[in-house]
């Protein structure tokens, strides 16, 4: 494999094809034992890093709301451990009946509120309240973005708290029971710039009838803030909401909030700015591609903004109506100037998505089309200044390869698929693309040949190349309340599971010999699979994606 001169420049020399350059070293980040899986999300220049944990171990439940007649319950425990778990002793096996129990029934508001995600400041492994601030958590709160000053951008569900409600008598029911029912606040999803116990909310546009949503992902060295999120309503469909919220059947925060999660908003991209004092303005909101065909919704169009740079050029996807006059798929969007413009042929691709764009105006993205059979997502790298565009070569030509991040020294990061010689599954891994000198690289193969980490992808690099990548390690099992899990013998079993890692330029590395016969080539020969799903916390777990 040719690594970068980039790259090669820590190094005092190479050695020969068969030894890996340990360019980078690996920093291991403070372990939250409160969660079974961490997500690294972002990097800045001061080398902190950001992001999320998922599954919380020993999450408080509510036993006394619990109907221990339930049907699922009752198949998956036993009558002692029912008649245990009522006496408050739950073991890691009831705990996890007793969660599944709540997240199946997540839209019965009689049912307590299930926690899974929390944000984090990863490199203190401490975490950061973002809108709930209940002991018992009942949304999740997610870290995307930090920039140099500190200021980070967050995102929240909406939080619940328990209320007493009374339906207005009918004659089918004339005497309605009083229940207690968990309530939202308004706006469904918010954004906020969070730095230390700062905690700034985000304007949305439009907030009638439920709150409206905003959903940041990227801020800028000077405060440009990148995201989308609710601007108005079909009036048909605020007539429909104001006529079926009316509070008598049900609270109408609960109406409201069904009717929002579903989509009922019309979403457009939004580039925010905040000023030195932490006023954060009121965003200027951007279109799509292409223009609307006659006599359509306005509802049927998306634009989304995911990263912005600091002249204020945003860059992210929004629906493409093509020559027939049909809306399409979305496809990558630069907003700039009060104008959108598209990025890639979309008669070519099927779709595709700018993912950020650096201070040189340089974009990166994917765009998808059929290759050797199956959809595959390929790298693009876009050049704002000279308006071209150029699909480098990856691993392989039907590799799947899709970049997370760029920084100004034109190194881009993410995650792509390799075929190793020894194997027929292909394999997710974290890259790094020098754009000067073309060079693709799996980060793996520039760690040190002892290393313990399988690094899955890279989120983010800094511009002084430190890179935040995910890895998968194997671990001692715990359940749901924490636990060691053991075998009949008492040895702990394992699992993998997602941890975030630093990786540091060496200056002036050492070659490690790895054993390895020859560079692997990573050209697939035959056959197709999918792209390895690492279960990453989704970024839209309540919104509808009208692509």
């Amino acid at each position: 494999m040719r690594l970068s001169p980039v790259v090669l420049a820590l190094l005092p020399g190479l050695a020969a094809s068969s030894a890996y350059a340990a360019v980078y070293q690996v920093q291991e980040l403070p372990e939250v034992s409160t969660v079974r899986s961490q997500y690294g999300a972002a990097i800045n220049d001061n080398g902190d890093v950001v992001g999320s944990a998922s599954f919380i171990y020993d999450f408080p439940i509510d036993i006394s709301a619990i109907d221990f007649e339930n049907a699922s319950i009752v198949a998956s425990l036993t009558a002692e451990e029912i008649s245990q778990a009522k006496l408050g002793n739950i073991n890691g096996k009831i705990q996890g009946v007793l969660l599944n129990y709540l997240a199946s029934n997540v839209t019965d508001y009689r049912f307590q509120r299930y926690s899974d995600v929390q944000a984090f400041n990863l490199s203190t492994g401490t975490q950061i309240k973002i809108r709930e601030q209940a002991t018992v958590p009942t949304n999740r709160e997610y870290i995307y973005d930090i920039n140099s000053s500190g200021n980070a951008i967050g995102v929240a569900t909406t939080t619940f708290t328990q209320q007493s409600f009374t339906p207005e008598a009918t004659e089918a029911t004339p005497s309605p029971v009083t229940v207690n029912l968990w309530t939202p606040e308004p706006a469904h999803i918010k954004s906020f710039v969070v730095n230390g116990n700062s905690v700034t909310a985000l304007p949305i546009p439009y907030e009638e009838n439920g709150g409206g949503f905003a959903v940041a992902q990227k801020i800028s060295e000077n405060n440009y803030i990148a995201g989308s999120g609710s601007v108005s309503m079909l009036d048909a469909t605020s007539e429909a909401v104001e006529k079926a919220c009316d509070g008598k059947a049900l609270p109408a925060a609960i109406c409201y909030y069904s009717y929002g999660v579903g989509g009922s908003y019309i979403e457009r991209a939004l580039v925010w700015k905040m000023n030195e004092a932490g006023q954060i303005s009121a965003p200027v909101e951007y279109g799509f591609l292409g223009p609307a065909i006659e006599d359509t919704a306005a509802s049927n169009y998306v634009s989304r903004a995911v990263s912005v740079n600091n002249a204020g050029i945003a860059v992210g996807s929004s629906s493409y109506t093509d020559e027939s006059r049909n809306v399409g798929s979305t496809h990558a969007t630069v907003y700039a100037e009060s104008e959108v413009s598209a990025i890639v042929d979309p008669l070519e691709w099927n779709y595709s998505a700018a993912n950020d764009i650096n201070n040189n105006n340089v974009v990166v993205g994917s765009a998808n089309k059929v290759i050797n059979g199956s959809q595959r997502n390929k790298l693009f790298v876009f050049d704002y200044n000279t308006k071209t565009v150029n699909f480098p070569k990856d691993f392989f030509e039907s590799s799947n390869s899709i970049p997370y991040a760029i920084n100004d020294n034109n190194m881009v990061v993410g995650v792509a698929e390799v075929l190793p010689l020894d194997s027929t599954t292909r394999r997710q891994v974290a890259f790094l693309y020098d754009i000067e000198n073309s060079t693709f690289t799996d980060l793996n193969t520039l760690l040190p040949c002892n290393s313990n980490f399988n690094l899955v992808e890279a989120r983010d690099i800094n511009n002084d190349n430190e890179i935040i990548a995910n890895a998968v390690i194997s671990v001692e099992q715990r359940d749901a309340k924490g636990e060691v899990v053991k075998d009949s013998a008492g040895n702990p079993l394992m699992e993998n599971v997602t941890r975030p890692v630093k990786l540091l330029p060496i200056a002036n590395g050492t070659i490690d010999t790895c054993n390895v016969a020859e560079d692997q080539t990573y050209e697939r020969k035959g056959g197709s699979s999918g792209l390895f799903s690492l279960l990453l916390i989704p970024l839209m777990l309540l919104r509808r994606r009208k692509n």
